[in-house]
């Protein structure tokens, strides 16, 4: 049992070394020294111990982290009593763009036959428009404010004056770098997260996890690959988020019932240089036994 778990633990480390690999590249390259991630990490583990391995009906104590995390209890305290701002993105804080571009998408009134959006008055007293779309998204966000952020984004046009036209599926910021990092900070967690399910859960309860790709495509073909890929990505997506939508409790009053979950399935491209071809090593030549009586 013990050799297992060391085993696991010796996994989890190689593997979290190898993940930070693009993150350390980045991070480096942007003037960030090891001692800022260090003291982000620190406060990261301190975090978790005391939300997620708190005893049961036990208060969770400096000791009680400090044992868990390796940390000592001196450098708990302090952690516990700074207030941080950087936690973690909180279940379900999904873009509001992108849920409303979900909406549009899934919405019989808002799609002609073939699922492409269809354009939308701005408002309207009867019918579908587009303050009604935001004001199901979200009663925090004025909806003007929400189709600026499409417009600014090449997400959305106003045409006529009249009309609000979605141009794409897809909603990438433009500007902002923080809302850009805030989906650095979601994405790769809910892979992690699945992956981990898969190889240290027990039983059949396997998350969809697969990848296609190939080591020796020509760099002449990879503009015609990215361009196909991207379109069947898309196409994908796109029927995905109508599935999931006949299952969203706020875009369907009759969806099933029971607690609250969040779910669905991602897409994404990958590139990169080929590794080098491994060299065959030789095997060694057995030494030969040496006579007696002979020096070394």
């Amino acid at each position: 049992m013990l050799v297992a778990r060391t085993e696991i633990s010796e996994g989890l480390l190689r593997a979290a070394v190898t993940v930070m690999r693009p993150l350390a590249r980045r991070l480096l390259a942007s003037g960030v020294p090891f001692g800022q991630l260090e003291s982000r990490l620190r406060q990261l583990f301190v975090e978790i111990a005391e939300a997620e391995f708190a005893l049961p009906d036990r208060r969770q104590t400096d000791s009680r982290i400090a044992l868990l995390t390796g940390l000592n209890r001196k450098e708990v305290k302090r952690l516990r009593s700074t207030d941080t701002a950087t936690s973690g993105p909180a279940s379900f804080s999904r873009n509001l763009a992108t849920s409303l571009i979900s909406r549009w998408m899934s919405d019989p009134q808002t799609i002609d036959r073939s699922g492409r959006p269809l354009p939308v008055p701005y408002q309207a007293a009867r019918g579908p428009s587009f303050v009604k779309l935001a004001r199901r998204t979200t009663a925090d966000v004025a909806p003007r404010a929400l189709l600026d952020g499409l417009i600014d984004a090449g997400a959305a046009e106003i045409r006529n004056d009249k009309f609000v036209v979605l141009k794409t599926d897809a909603y990438v910021p433009k500007r902002g770098e923080a809302e850009k990092f805030a989906i650095l900070a979601e994405d790769p967690p809910e892979l992690i997260e699945t992956i981990l399910h898969n190889v240290l859960g027990q039983g059949t309860d396997l998350r969809l996890q697969r990848k296609a790709a190939y080591d020796n495509l020509g760099s002449d073909a990879l503009a015609t690959v990215r361009t196909q890929l991207r379109r069947e990505g898309e196409r994908f997506i796109r029927r995905l988020n109508g599935l999931l939508a006949r299952h969203d409790r706020d875009r369907n009053p009759k969806a099933a019932g029971g607690e609250r979950r969040y779910a669905g399935l991602g897409v994404y491209y990958f590139e990169a240089p080929a590794p080098p071809p491994r060299r065959p090593t030789r095997p060694r030549k057995p030494s030969k036994p040496r006579k007696k009586g002979s020096k070394a």
